[in-house]
């Protein structure tokens, strides 16, 4: 029995490395043909990209359903449709695994991406983000970065939503990192709503502590759960804003929030959109519970321009 398992995994950890293999020979055949032929002689930007994120979506897409067909991944965009507001609007996730992205715009839809500068100035994906209208993440900075909060308004003037993971990194195995609050700044700035995503693998897969070819021995399970909107205008600050979504996704990692039980409530999200926060800040489910609670507790980062 022991090398038989043995044995699926190693095999497991070969299709996982042929997996990522073409996701990025996937990624240079988009950035270097299929986009520019698909946006030649388009010259209105948010146009150009919306289409480019369209088809980058598709890519995805299949890119999930085949980790599924192979067992790597359960999860499946089709099934686990995010309903997100149309227009403009933040949209914020904790960030267990290195398919997070993939996952969220293959069941979200377009977004613009906050992306690093190693993804950004790669030959593979360079093209691709640009052609996108992704976000370059320059310096040392990460969100307080006055670029990027520039460059993440005129995405949400133009009317694209914005996906920024607060913690800036992948989270902790488990658990949560420290979280920034230039998010919420960003959608108070802007005037748009936030919109909370929580994201869980089960058991853990491609985190930030284990190494890509760490195969565990049942098919992990990734879910998101699209948690309520929040309006900027009714909390009293980004750091509020901030404190009270770390506290929320605390609450479902210990599959307590809301007082449901997690895959119920997944259920539940997937045929009703999420609701907003009432004029008072709080929310039907009472996510934002602790709305006025000390942001120290949660090692809240300041935002730009904000003191600490």
């Amino acid at each position: 029995m022991a090398l038989v398992s043995s044995v699926v995994r190693v095999g497991r950890m070969i299709i996982t490395a042929g997996a990522f293999a073409a996701f990025y020979s996937g990624a240079a055949i988009l950035s270097w043909i299929l986009l520019p032929l698909l946006t030649r002689g388009e010259d209105r930007l948010v146009h150009r990209a919306l289409c480019s994120q369209a088809l980058v979506r598709r890519a995805f897409i299949l890119f999930h359903d085949f980790m599924r067909v192979c067992r790597l991944l359960d999860f499946d965009p089709r099934r686990d449709v995010l309903r997100l507001p149309e227009g403009a609007c933040v949209v914020v996730a904790n960030h267990p695994t290195l398919v997070d992205v993939t996952a969220l715009i293959a069941a979200g839809g377009p977004m613009c991406v906050v992306a690093k500068p190693e993804l950004s100035n790669s030959i593979a994906f360079g093209r691709l983000l640009r052609h996108c209208w992704h976000i370059d993440v320059s310096g040392d900075d990460g969100l307080a970065a006055s670029s990027v909060v520039g460059e993440a308004m005129t995405r949400l003037q133009a009317g694209l939503r914005v996906l920024i993971f607060p913690e800036g990194t992948r989270s902790p195995e488990g658990g949560l990192g420290r979280f920034h609050r230039g998010a919420f700044q960003i959608a108070a700035w802007a005037g748009v709503p936030v919109v909370p995503l929580f994201l869980r693998c089960d058991p853990p897969v491609l985190s930030k502590t284990a190494p890509w070819y760490r195969a565990p021995r049942i098919v992990p399970h990734l879910s998101l759960q699209q948690l309520p909107t929040l309006l900027p205008e009714s909390w009293p600050n980004a750091a509020a804003m901030a404190a009270a979504v770390r506290a929320g996704y605390g609450r479902l990692l210990q599959n307590r929030a809301f007082g449901l039980d997690t895959a119920e409530h997944c259920a539940e999200q997937r045929t009703q959109p999420a609701p907003c926060s009432d004029q008072h800040g709080h929310c039907p489910e009472m996510l934002l519970r602790g709305s006025n609670m000390d942001t120290a507790e949660y090692a809240i980062a300041p935002g730009p321009g904000e003191r600490s």
